[in-house]
């Protein structure tokens, strides 16, 4: 598909859910520019890149860097992330400009991977965790596949409101107020109880380490600038990560997880979790990886069970995201809720969460 269709079916995506004016204006321009063989096809001059890299999301988040930078004072002004007031009308001529004055540095930033390591993905794993350990009750070994920073490795440690109980830590700088429509078990403080986190790894091919001023950049830099609570969320997640460092190993998915399935943790479940990572993905790396999993599905016992939880699109990219579990030795898969691409609100399926 052409450049200019990728980024305009982008923008159309934005409009429909009702989500980031900014972004939408400048991603509509951006196709026009891309389109008359403007500064954006000079950005991109080997074309949009294979299906599934969101050409962009990565030109908007080149954008942001600039800004967050100081370096694109004029495009500030409409990025309220910075403090930016101005709205999105006018803002593509700043960013135009901006694009043309750091060519080179952009062109660098675009063919770069997306890494929108969203928090708020916590409030769905953290609903599957409750959901495995209502049924397990064993440590849980935790794996993430694409960590990017490794924020979500981190689930345990956020606070999440829900009814009148607040789960996970009361007192962590990330809260989430009710993010759960419906609930993933009937009794979730009970569940809580029996979800201890006894390791926590992931692998990314590039990782990125917020405990850097670079890498925070990077980070900040991929959340959308005018959705003031998913940065402050963001900010916040970064703050208890560099607190309490996980490592994020430089590696991809199918052979970290031969190495890391291959270890026995008797007496622990261990759950692989992924999110918004199949369409980074090669056909070959999925194969490879899938392969790894079900050999360790093959080897798993009741002693040491294995979980693979995702939350990847469905029909719908930006509203119809789908929450799946599968369990061996059991050898089961459930849709256990549905939800936005960023995470809350998590829409739980009865039918499936109330199974035994």
């Amino acid at each position: 598909m052409p450049l200019a269709e990728r980024i305009e079916r982008h923008a159309r995506a934005l409009e429909r859910g009702g989500r980031s004016p900014l972004y939408a204006e400048l991603m509509h321009a951006a196709a026009r520019s891309a389109a008359t063989g403007g500064v954006v096809a000079e950005v991109f001059p080997d074309g949009a890149g294979p299906p599934g890299s969101v050409p962009a999301l990565r030109l908007m988040a080149a954008l942001h860097r600039l800004v967050l930078e100081g370096r694109a004072t004029e495009l500030a002004s409409h990025f309220p992330s910075v403090g930016g007031s101005h709205g999105p009308g006018g803002a593509w001529p700043a960013a135009e400009a901006a694009i043309r004055r750091h060519l080179p540095e952009v062109r660098a930033l675009v063919a770069r991977t997306v890494q929108t390591n969203e928090p708020g993905r916590s409030a769905a794993l953290y609903g599957a965790l409750l959901w495995l350990a209502a049924r397990h009750r064993q440590p849980v070994r935790l794996l993430e596949v694409g960590a990017s920073a490794g924020l979500n490795l981190h689930v345990d440690r956020y606070g999440y409101e829900v009814g009148d109980l607040v789960l996970g830590d009361p007192d962590s700088p990330v809260r989430f107020s009710q993010p759960w429509i419906g609930a993933p078990v009937d009794d979730p403080e009970g569940a809580g109880a029996y979800l201890k986190i006894s390791c926590r790894a992931g692998c990314d091919p590039a990782p990125v380490d917020v405990s850097s001023a670079d890498g925070r950049l990077t980070a900040l830099s991929y959340v959308w600038a005018d959705e003031p609570a998913r940065v402050a969320r963001l900010r916040a997640a970064i703050e208890v990560a560099r607190r309490q460092p996980v490592t994020v190993e430089a590696a991809s998915a199918g052979p970290w997880l031969a190495r890391r399935l291959a270890e026995a943790h008797p007496g622990a479940l261990t759950v692989v979790w992924q999110s918004v990572v199949r369409q980074y993905l090669t056909e070959a790396e999925r194969e490879e990886a899938e392969a790894e999993l079900h050999a360790a599905g093959q080897r798993a016992t009741e002693g040491a069970p294995l979980a693979a939880v995702a939350l990847e699109p469905g029909d719908e990219h930006l509203s119809s995201f789908e929450l799946t579990c599968r369990t061996w030795p059991e050898r089961a898969e459930a849709v256990l809720a549905m939800s936005g691409d960023h995470g809350p609100p998590l829409r739980w399926r009865p039918d499936e969460v109330g199974r035994r």
